[in-house]
């Protein structure tokens, strides 16, 4: 592909995410840009950036590799180093993550979302509040109305020993409509803070990496988001088992009106999936309904790749799953191989 073609291609990825519901729907059209734009380029660059930020929350070390790649061609790009210091955040580096915020910061002085998330990390995680408490404070004064925002700013304030001064903050911005981790938060803090007893329910947000994003700080959209990539939880992934899934796709294939060829196609998408060097498409594989959800979610790319007029609940049932598992597993798979309809490794039925 040349160079044009790759223009052409970013300004179809750029009208597509303007269009897109979930901007992860994308995500094949970035792959594909990524692979075809000249190393540092601005197609290039601007490909990694959007794949770091939209697989941060899910899959952080691969958001680690693309934020790396948009950070040698550009070494002060302030969202490239907001997503490595969240990925890392996510992947309990916690120090390495305060690093880059605070290069984040240097490149964008007047980011409150950067100053918050680094606040944050330094409360939260690594038990400097008071160290934190100026960043938040930044955060607090930039955006007083974000109930969020306000809640990190107390719970430092409080931890620090600014007891008096957090109720104040907290009280200011609840006015009735914070959340029942916010009520929490408030008796924590009219009880003194007491170190034995931390609060650990609430989950302020941590990666707001763009200040591009479409809702406003304090939206529930945004707190929701936000408090889903708030969770420091390591993934806990094991590689699959090659004899499981065959055996298990064999069943549910047995009970689609599919041909030999196709189901060989399947065979063969399924030791792809298997041969991933990236454990995070095989995550939470741990019982026979995650395995089976995976076998209808290889089954169904079959489907979508000969243009089979079968529906994703269609095949679900031949595999004993909702049709929402299978949507979750397909999605993983056809971004992961970037599948598309008719492509040419599994196709069997030729379309003029």
């Amino acid at each position: 592909m040349t160079q044009p073609d790759s223009g052409r291609l970013k300004r179809d990825v750029v009208g597509a995410l303007e269009r897109a519901l979930d901007p992860s729907d994308v995500l094949p059209m970035l792959h594909r840009l990524s692979r075809t734009a000249a190393p540092g380029s601005e197609e290039a660059v601007f490909a990694h950036r959007q794949l770091a930020e939209l697989l941060v929350e899910r899959h952080p070390w691969r958001a680690t590799l693309y934020a790396r790649k948009v950070l040698a061609a550009l070494p002060t790009d302030d969202r490239a180093w907001a997503v490595l210091a969240a990925s890392q955040a996510l992947l309990g580096h916690y120090r390495f993550a305060v690093t880059a915020y605070k290069r984040a910061l240097e490149a964008a002085p007047d980011n409150p979302s950067y100053a918050h998330n680094l606040g944050h990390v330094l409360d939260v995680a690594m038990d400097r509040s008071r160290e934190a408490v100026p960043w938040l404070r930044s955060a607090y004064l930039a955006h007083p109305g974000s109930a969020e925002i306000a809640a990190s700013y107390a719970h430092a304030l409080a931890r620090a020993g600014g007891v008096a001064e957090a109720q104040r903050v907290l009280g200011g911005a609840m006015r009735g409509r914070g959340s029942r981790e916010h009520a929490a938060l408030r008796r924590w803090i009219a009880k003194g803070a007491p170190a034995r007893k931390p609060l650990q329910p609430l989950r302020p947000p941590m990666l707001t990496t763009s200040t591009e994003r479409r809702t406003r700080p304090g939206d529930s959209h945004d707190a929701d988001a936000a408090d889903k990539a708030s969770r420091l939880l390591p993934v806990v992934t094991r590689r699959l088992s090659q004899g499981a899934l065959d055996a298990s796709l064999s069943r549910g294939l047995a009970r689609l009106p599919v041909g030999a060829s196709q189901r060989a196609r399947a065979s063969a998408l399924a030791r792809d999936v298997a041969r991933c060097s990236d454990p995070s498409l095989l995550e939470d594989i741990g019982d026979s309904t995650d395995l089976q959800s995976l076998a209808a979610a290889i089954a169904y790319a079959i489907v979508y790749v000969d243009h089979v007029p079968l529906t994703q609940a269609e095949v679900a049932a031949c595999f004993r799953v909702s049709a929402s598992l299978l949507r979750a597993r397909f999605k993983d798979v056809r971004l992961r191989l970037d599948l598309t309809p008719g492509d040419a490794r599994y196709a069997t039925l030729r379309r003029r």
